[in-house]
């Protein structure tokens, strides 16, 4: 077994492993060399374990154990790893050690267990925490999309509602200025005596007439048409020929 002392004291390091201590003295650690087959870097740390653990000088309940890597993780090649063991009722508090494994300075660590137990402990503490932290963060950013995505359907509605209230305000405004327009260009007229006239014009339509425009202008309905015969088959309106494919129908009262 390649086992290698750590200890100021001679006589110390060269007492039997299982003697007992003769008084609180610095911890004698005991190294040596372990191999790993090659593997990935987490399959050979647990494979040097099980081997350091076989391999311990004292039963593996009476010691602390720690690995350190000797040689860097390559594919397909083994590793070796440094086992530092020290008695388990030496350890009172935290020491730092450093030995020499295979021409190799190795820096370790051991503590009590009440100190890895504290540390445990702790640990759980600050998952717990972060755990909580995290879940209510989740819960007020998830919060927050949702009152987001309210927010926007409602913004959504009242644009589809405004739209529709400004679509209708347009419409009635154009009707408004048309009956203005109206208004304007026969004051004395109703919306009557216009639409009266075109009905009129559309009924009294000769077949073979081609009118291409009609038009109120201040009371009186003028058609656009081609041709020079009169458009209109009816003669119960006068019919005026201006010129230039242009015709009067003159107001009810006055045809016949």
């Amino acid at each position: 077994m390649d086992l290698r002392l750590v200890e100021s004291d001679l006589e110390a390091a060269l007492a039997p492993l299982g003697a007992e201590p003769a008084e609180a003295a610095t911890p004698r650690v005991f190294a040596r060399a372990v191999q790993a087959p090659a593997g990935w870097p987490w399959e050979q740390v647990r494979g040097a374990q099980l081997a350091a653990r076989h391999e311990a000088p004292l039963p593996i309940d009476q010691v602390h154990l720690r690995l350190r890597r000797l040689t860097p993780w390559r594919p397909a090649q083994a590793a070796r790893f440094a086992a530092c063991y020290v008695r388990a009722s030496e350890v009172g508090e935290r020491f730092e050690a450093r030995v020499e494994v295979e021409g190799q300075q190795v820096q370790v660590v051991f503590e009590p267990p009440e100190a890895l137990a504290r540390r445990a402990r702790r640990s759980v503490l600050v998952g717990g925490a972060a755990a909580a932290v995290a879940a209510l963060l989740f819960v007020s950013i998830a919060g927050a999309l949702m009152a987001r995505a309210q927010g926007e359907e409602q913004l959504a509605t009242m644009e589809h509602d405004v739209a529709v209230k400004l679509q209708r305000a347009e419409a009635a405004q154009s009707i408004r200025r048309q009956s203005a327009a109206l208004a304007a260009a026969s004051p004395g007229d109703r919306i009557a005596a216009p639409l009266a006239d075109l009905a009129w014009a559309m009924a009294a339509r000769a077949p073979d007439a081609r009118i291409e425009a009609w038009r109120w202008d201040h009371g009186v309905s003028r058609i656009e048409a081609r041709g020079e015969a009169s458009p209109f088959a009816d003669a119960h309106r006068a019919v005026t020929h201006e010129g230039a494919g242009r015709w009067r129908i003159e107001p009810e009262e006055t045809g016949r």
